[in-house]
């Protein structure tokens, strides 16, 4: 059985995120499933991109093997971002006829957030008559009209609609990180679609890795003089944004000005970082730290030295299809009490059922959280650390979801590309 897997922004562990499919190709791999992921050689999530000197150019990265196509630099969403998604696809779709030839894949997975890229992957279909999997990370066009503010009847969200319409209409089956983005996907009119729920989680190793190792070394210092000042430390890592609700946690901060026995430890980049810390002077706080990103390797052992962690996003009709981000799940393992102010009924975070809620969009509910964690007892904590542990190896551990995957792989093809 061999896989073509397509995702622009794919990463991996010495690469940076996105490790969905690298954490997917090795789970595979140990099930006899040959993958190779085409990607685009550079991606703005990625800590590291790849030196590629030329189109198709083959590498195998953390045991994985890749092929990149080249796409330009960007930052930001602006119009570079958006050629360089137009570069991916038709280069890809120009590429069809050699991918097909070279990989002969019996299963393609059009799994790039956006989903433009299902045009590449119904080419390569049609050279092989592979069996068709379109992967939702996100609602594209949906996210960016209700996240960034388009119109519906802006170019870029009518192309992006025209291409979800094709993808799910060429797809032999959809699978969705999100739980009920089959709502979603019934209500354009796709009610005969396989849509299978798999959502993100962790690999093998690093569920049994766990918390072993003292975690960063820097963030680790940072965090045991606080402990030793006598201060409660909250923490947080991941992407900061205001889309995060970032911004409202740092309001939140505010309550406790006058109480330097609460602190926050904030890990992460991203394009709001400076808007936060500015946000944070005007405040005149001191009770923050801002800490640049750490090697994935690393998050979960220093997670688990704080005393509380904060996960939100800015409230959305999105949410209810449901979340999954990455950082749920090493938010999980670490066992430490989780201040969840994103509101999605249908999360992790919920079916674990030990988090703190706050309000999101709320500072002052953020804030009455905080306390409220404080109160937690060590019992409590030894509960809730027990129970997150237990539920994100059970229910995210990716040799389980890269077995659920794979059973759709033996489906009889519903579509001729």
């Amino acid at each position: 059985m061999k896989v073509l897997y397509i995702d622009h922004y794919a990463g991996s562990d010495s690469m940076g995120m996105e490790f969905r499919p690298v954490y997917l190709a090795r789970a595979w791999r140990r099930m006899g499933i040959d993958t190779v992921i085409l990607a685009a050689d550079y991606s703005h999530l990625r800590r590291k991109n790849p030196e590629v000197a030329e189109d198709l150019q083959e590498e195998v990265i953390d045991a994985v093997p890749f092929v990149f196509l080249k796409t330009r630099r960007y930052s930001g969403n602006g119009k570079d971002r958006v050629l360089s998604m137009l570069e991916f696809t038709a280069k890809g779709r120009r590429a069809a006829k050699t991918l097909a030839t070279r990989y002969r894949p019996d299963v393609v997975i059009c799994s790039s957030t956006y989903p433009l890229d299902t045009y590449i992957g119904q080419a390569v279909a049609r050279q092989t008559g592979a069996l068709l999997i379109h992967e939702i990370h996100d609602l594209w066009p949906l996210s960016p009209r209700l996240l960034g503010g388009y119109s519906a009847y802006h170019p870029f969200i009518v192309g992006m609609g025209l291409a979800e319409k094709s993808a799910y209409r060429a797809a032999d089956a959809i699978v969705s990180v999100l739980p009920n983005a089959a709502a979603h996907i019934k209500g354009l009119g796709f009610a005969t679609t396989p849509v299978v729920y798999i959502p993100n989680g962790l690999p093998q190793e690093v569920l049994e890795r766990g918390v072993l190792g003292g975690g960063d070394a820097g963030a680790s210092d940072l965090i045991r003089r606080l402990h030793a000042s006598g201060a409660y430390v909250v923490g947080y890592a991941g992407g900061l944004s205001t889309s995060n609700a970032m911004d409202d946690f740092v309001q939140a901060m505010s309550y406790f000005k006058d109480d330097p026995s609460v602190q926050a430890v904030l890990i992460g980049g991203g394009k709001d970082r400076a808007l936060l810390e500015a946000q944070a002077q005007a405040f005149g706080l001191t009770n923050i730290t801002f800490v640049a990103p750490i090697a994935k390797e690393d998050v979960v052992a220093t997670l688990c030295q704080m005393d509380a962690l904060y996960i939100g996003a800015a409230p959305s009709p999105l949410y209810e299809y449901g979340v999954s981000a990455n950082k749920i799940f090493d938010y999980l393992l670490a066992g430490v009490p989780i201040i969840n102010a994103w509101n999605a009924a249908a999360s992790p975070l919920e079916e674990v059922g030990t988090c703190l809620r706050a309000r999101g969009g709320d500072a002052k509910e953020i804030a009455r959280a905080v306390r409220a964690s404080r109160e937690i007892s060590p019992e409590r904590r030894e509960e809730i650390r027990r129970i997150n542990r237990a539920f994100v190896r059970t229910h995210h551990n990716y040799d389980k979801l890269a077995a659920q995957f794979a059973r759709l792989f033996s489906l009889e093809r519903r579509n001729e590309k």
